[in-house]
């Protein structure tokens, strides 16, 4: 089945007014910030900012401290469907707290686990961040959004949604300099001592007091969610399965994470090698948050006006263009460059998924949907990094590891105009302008 089974024009449409449209913004900028406190903006994003402290604690090479990443993302790529099928039956807040407390527990314990088992306690301590904070990731704040985003605010959802997952790059620009900076002071222990606080200081009140479904969606115990979500529109997971959009999706998602996710988490040694000291690193990572959450809100904002794929097609040829120049065009100041413009590229990353998701099938099961498409998204972070850090240590240098995720990017883009297309909003809105 190749056509859009759930259209724009196929979502129920309410009236509004501007209280609604207030609670749908403030649960917008609240999820913002709980993006921020998520295990992958707090841990899994800062692997490279670890990388050079533990290999000069304890010998470990870039590939064995990569892969803890790699068990990591696979961890939470096995834990997603899961988590949206939980999401899906009890409701976003639950499920969210209990993510937080779990992770931000499991985060300051990594120097223990460490300390009993090396670098095996290692790989534990960030499967066991991963999949008890799968929950806490972007697949919670788009599910609550693209509730309050349907209807009359429909056509404002790919921006809702690119704002909200601006807390992971905006999560970077703090918990990457924080992260350098609380090492630097206090050590690798200290790091992670520091970076555990987030979830629990922070996320943990935004979920508990900030956090809301929409008016109209079901909200309290299994029985009437069920109810409620046999009445939204969507298809089923095996029916989402028999189209070609969620295939290419997979292939999408896959390509996007490693190759991206391969440059990104390898940025910190990468420019730590080029001479970069510690204070110019963290202003770089810094730098880059602040360029990432531009070209998230960017991506959604343009999302909404024109053909997400399309629009697609030229944030990511952007990060493929970087990624050939940091083979070509060897030193610092264009690896810092480039490094900038891989971070404007990756903007589409996670509202990509969650606003397409929403588009092709629908809220239905969106939870159990998404999170099987995600899942790959965490696969894909499992090889592209860990393998980047194997390439180093076996060649010496980053440049086959980037050939080979530029050449991935360009794929990435072919695979993008082959998805079936879906009417913009602007497009619905030109469509139904009364004659003159």
């Amino acid at each position: 089945m190749d056509t859009v089974a759930v259209s724009v024009a196929g979502e129920p449409v309410v009236k509004t007014d501007s209280g609604f449209s207030r609670a749908a913004w403030f649960v917008v900028w609240m999820a913002m910030v709980g993006t921020v406190c998520c295990s992958t903006s707090v841990v899994l994003i800062n692997v490279g900012v670890f990388m050079k402290p533990l290999g000069g604690a304890f010998g470990w090479n870039r590939g064995d401290i990569a892969l803890s990443l790699s068990i990591g993302a696979l961890s939470m790529a096995a834990a997603n469907p899961f988590v949206g099928k939980l999401i899906d039956h009890f409701g976003v807040r639950p499920v969210l707290i209990g993510s937080l407390i779990g992770y931000g527990a499991a985060t300051a314990a990594i120097p223990l686990m460490v300390q009993i088992g090396g670098l095996s306690g290692l790989y534990f301590g960030y499967a066991l961040i991963a999949g008890v904070g799968a929950g806490s990731n972007v697949i919670a704040y788009v599910r609550v959004l693209s509730g309050w985003f349907s209807g009359a605010l429909n056509s404002q959802r790919g921006l809702a949604l690119g704002i909200s997952s601006a807390g992971v790059p905006l999560g970077a620009t703090i918990t990457g300099p924080l992260g350098v900076l609380l090492i630097e002071h206090f050590g690798w222990r200290g790091g992670y001592w520091g970076l555990a606080l987030l979830p629990i200081c922070i996320g943990l009140p935004i979920a508990i007091f900030a956090i809301r479904v929409a008016p109209g969606e079901s909200g309290g115990a299994r029985a009437s969610q069920n109810a409620g979500r046999d009445q939204l529109p969507g298809m089923t997971v095996t029916q989402a399965m028999g189209t070609r959009a969620f295939w290419l999706m997979i292939g999408i998602v896959l390509l996007m994470s490693s190759c991206l996710q391969g440059i990104s988490i390898h940025t910190a040694p990468l420019l730590s090698d080029f001479g970069l000291k510690p204070e110019g690193l963290a202003l770089v990572l810094a730098i880059n948050g602040v360029l990432g959450i531009g070209g998230r809100v960017g991506a959604g904002y343009l999302f909404d006006r024109f053909f997400a794929p399309w629009v697609s097609v030229g944030i990511f040829g952007i990060a493929a263009a970087a990624s050939f120049a940091l083979v070509g065009l060897p030193g610092l100041l264009i690896a810092v460059l480039a490094t900038m413009f891989v971070t404007v590229g990756s903007g589409a990353e996670s509202d990509f998924v969650g606003y397409l998701v929403g588009r092709y099938f629908g809220l239905k099961c969106y939870g159990q949907i998404f999170g099987a498409i995600y899942g790959m998204f965490m696969v894909g972070i499992a090889a592209g990094p860990y393998l980047f850090g194997v390439a180093f240590d076996h060649f010496g240098d980053y440049k086959i590891p980037f050939t080979i995720a530029g050449f991935g990017l360009v794929l990435l883009c072919l695979l993008l105009v082959m998805l079936p297309r879906f009417e913009t909003e602007a497009e619905l809105a030109a469509a139904e302008m009364p004659a003159i």
